[in-house]
């Protein structure tokens, strides 16, 4: 018998199995979950980068800027089939370009929280006892918006913040709810949530659309588990439960640089 020949991957494509902990492939393996499309993108030039950083007058946390000069965002999406005749796209993870992260506040009022600052979050607490310190120096951009609902951001408490945390905003109540200490925390939090819609409202207390908690009680029930301290467990790795992934940053140097379409090869 001749044997098979495996297609290897390109870097290109090895580079994005790694940094989505190959969820494409998760997701082509879950019954009625279908088209699974990854959008590929151009890394940012330094340039940019620096450019976006002078405008602002912050710096981009080291995990944040190496993912922007290895791709300049990312999307995937994919499409659950109902019924034979119903198949619609509901599943949606998206990274921004780093031009479309834009100021949200700057000079923020202290009143603009909802309730007093708290401590951020330690081993065991609860993820809505943590509140941003904010001040008149400090500095809110809008990494995505949900459906009005509520805003993904990330909050420098001073401009000369190293390592700035991710907090959901709910935009009637103005209630603050931490999401994340880096960025890289978040995009990991993203993908352990295959991409369902609106998953950042599982830690708000607006809430998920109730045509959204369907599909997580179809796809994915134990995301829902409210009494469940998801942010503080810890796993044990064994045979029967390995351990969750962990996003290495070493990764976003392996993406090759690409030649853009109007630049000639040197």
């Amino acid at each position: 018998m001749s044997a098979v020949l495996v297609p290897k991957s390109s870097p290109e494509d090895a580079f994005y199995e790694n940094l989505t902990l190959n969820l494409k492939k998760v997701l082509n393996n879950i019954p009625r979950i279908t088209n699974v499309t990854l959008e590929k993108r151009q890394p940012c030039e330094r340039a940019t980068v620096a450019t976006w950083e002078q405008r602002h007058n912050v710096y981009l946390p080291d995990d944040m800027k190496r993912f922007y000069l290895s791709t300049d965002g990312f999307l995937l999406h994919w499409s659950y089939q109902y019924s034979p005749e119903d198949t619609r796209r509901v599943g949606f993870l998206s990274i921004p370009h780093l031009l479309q992260i834009n100021l949200l506040r700057e000079n923020v009022e202290p009143t603009v929280t909802s309730s007093p600052p708290a401590p951020y979050l330690k081993h065991g607490q609860d993820v809505s006892a943590s509140q941003p310190n904010l001040n008149l120096r400090s500095k809110i951009f809008e990494l995505s918006n949900i459906c009005d609902t509520a805003k993904i951001c990330i909050i420098y408490e001073t401009p000369e913040t190293a390592n700035p945390k991710i907090f959901l905003l709910e935009t009637l109540s103005h209630k603050w709810h931490f999401l994340a200490d880096s960025f890289t925390e978040y995009q990991r939090m993203s993908i352990a949530h295959l991409g369902l819609p609106y998953w950042e409202l599982c830690f708000s207390t607006c809430g998920l659309p109730s045509w959204a908690e369907q599909l997580y009680l179809l796809l994915a029930p134990h995301l829902l588990e409210k009494n469940e301290p998801r942010r503080s467990r810890t796993l044990l790795a064994s045979h029967e439960q390995p351990p969750y992934n962990q996003l290495d940053p070493s990764i976003f140097r392996l993406k090759p640089k690409c030649v853009r379409p109007n630049q000639k090869p040197k």
